[in-house]
Order: C-alpha cells, then structure tokens, then sequence
C-alpha cells in the first residue's frame, strides 16, 4: 500500500481545520504572552488610562509619595516595589490570556487597560481595606475590573490561586461590562479559573491540578442563590458548590460551549433552560443531567 506523505497530510489538515474555524466564526487564538513581562515604569501623568475607580483613589491617597506607576500590555500597575509587581504582572497577564481564551474573547474585547493595585505593607493594607466595602478578612479583592492585591510572601497569605481567582472576576467585568453574572456562576468559574489558569502556566494537566470537593449545596438551591450566604460554613460550601457546577461543565462537557450558557443565562434564560438549549445533545433534559451530576465530585 502507497504511504500517504506526512507532510501533505499535515497540511491539508491545517488547511481543513483554518476553513472549519472561519466557517463557525471562531477567531483564531491570541498567542499566550511571554513569560518574562516588561515593567515599564511611567509617571501618573503620562499613563494611558488615568480613570481612578473610588477605591483606586483612595489606594494612592495611602503614602501617595512611595507609589511608582507602570504598564504593561494590558494592564496599568501601582506598586511600592518592582519585585512584587513584576511577579504579579507575570501572572495576571498570563490570567487574563487564559480566562479570555476560555470565554472566546479577543484581544480587542479587553484592550482597555484595568489598574492594579499592589500592597506589600500589611498596615498599610489595613487603612486601605477599612475605607472600602471589602470584609475585613479580605487578602485581594476585585471592584469591578479593577485588582487590589495584598503581597504578603513572608506570612504566606498570598498565593497564585487567589490572584488568579480574582483575575478571573476583573476579566469578567472587563468582557461583559455592566451585565452581572448571577453569583453562582461568577464564583464558581473564578474558583474554576483560579486552578486551571496556574494548571496551563505550568504546563500541568487540570485534572491533575484538582481537588475533591465538598459540594453539599443541591443544584436547585444553588441555582436558585441571588446572594451570598452569610456564615462562613455556608460561604466554603457555595464556594464549593458552584465550582462543582462549572468544573463539570469545563471538565466534562465541550469547553467551547461555555460562553454559549453564559450568554443564554445572561440574556435571561434560567440555568436549566440555558443548558439545555446548549448541551441538549448530551442530555435528554436537565433532569437527566442532575442525575448523573449527583455522581460528580472532581
């Protein structure tokens, strides 16, 4: 039998697979960023995007003198020390490629470029958070599309995983500015984002990368959820939940459907109907998926 050459085969694929994307109107893929960012450091003044959020004034109005200014690609960073923002500027760079790319977003959609906030001074970061609405146990938060970062290496109160899981919620509201993702879905794909996104940086499977969760919320009532629960037991469990909900969506169903069911919940469609519309293929009904969802714990 006549070998097929490699090299042909390979090419009429690439050919295939370009013509397949256009078809679909899927756009091609940013190439993710480099690992080493440059921290171009800059004066207030001469940074492009200048609009402080309330928090983000109140943030340099602390020992206004020792901040320093810079940008990167795609984010403006306030910092006291270059070895702490450079680490940070080489993960949120990196956080907000992976999650746009698991929402189907371009670069074009999220070239407006967000502030971070780097605290390294535990003090300091105390007079910050008591001027906002943030619990007072808060390490890093995000408002709106905006990071406010607490560096704390020494005491090892700082981690990858929360800096990509609050990524995660800047980057959303960077994509979809003024429309609000039920709390159940925004939770759970940051807790999601927050081991997947440190998963692709090192090159890890993500599976792997994930634990087991303790997920004792019914769908229904997760479902169901406008608020946050207001005791911390019930706070780890929704957590919990709602990353069971979006883990199997991500883990075992198409990943590329993801922003589809988002859309339909955001245009108003409850979470059955979104799913069903979207993964109907794989289901018969949402009956049929709670049944075998109840068997999914990873």
């Amino acid at each position: 039998m006549k070998k097929f050459p490699l090299a042909l085969f390979f090419a009429l694929f690439a050919t295939f697979a370009v013509q397949s994307f256009a078809a679909i109107g899927t756009a091609t893929p940013e190439a993710a960023p480099p690992r080493e960012i440059p921290l171009v450091e800059k004066k207030l003044d001469d940074l492009t995007n200048k609009e402080l959020s309330e928090d983000g004034v109140k943030a340099l109005a602390i020992n206004p003198a020792k901040w320093k200014h810079a940008e990167t690609e795609n984010w403006i960073v306030h910092y006291r020390r270059a070895t702490e923002a450079q680490k940070v500027v080489r993960e949120v760079e990196y956080d907000l490629w992976f999650v746009a790319k698991a929402l189907g977003a371009t670069k074009e959609q999220y070239k407006r470029k967000s502030h971070v906030f780097v605290f390294a001074d535990e003090k300091e970061w105390q007079v910050f958070l008591a001027q906002t609405k943030a619990p007072a146990w808060a390490h890093s938060f995000a408002h709106g599309d905006d990071l406010f970062l607490n560096i704390r290496e020494s005491t090892g109160l700082f981690d990858s995983h929360t800096l990509a899981h609050e990524t995660t919620h800047a980057v959303v509201s960077r994509l979809y500015r003024g429309r609000h993702w039920p709390v159940w879905l925004n939770e759970g794909f940051a807790e999601y984002m927050g081991g997947a996104s440190i998963a692709g940086r090192k090159g890890q499977y993500v599976k792997g990368y994930q634990h087991n969760l303790k997920a004792d919320i019914d769908l229904d009532q997760l479902l169901a959820m406008k608020d946050y629960p207001t005791n911390t037991e019930a706070v780890g469990q929704f957590y919990q939940s709602s990353e069971k909900f979006v883990r199997f969506l991500m883990n075992d169903l198409p990943k590329d459907r993801f922003p589809k069911f988002v859309e339909g919940v955001l245009n108003g469609q409850t979470a059955d109907a979104a799913f069903v519309s979207v993964y109907g293929d794989k289901f018969k009904d949402f009956d049929a998926f709670k049944k075998r969802y109840k068997q999914f714990n990873k």
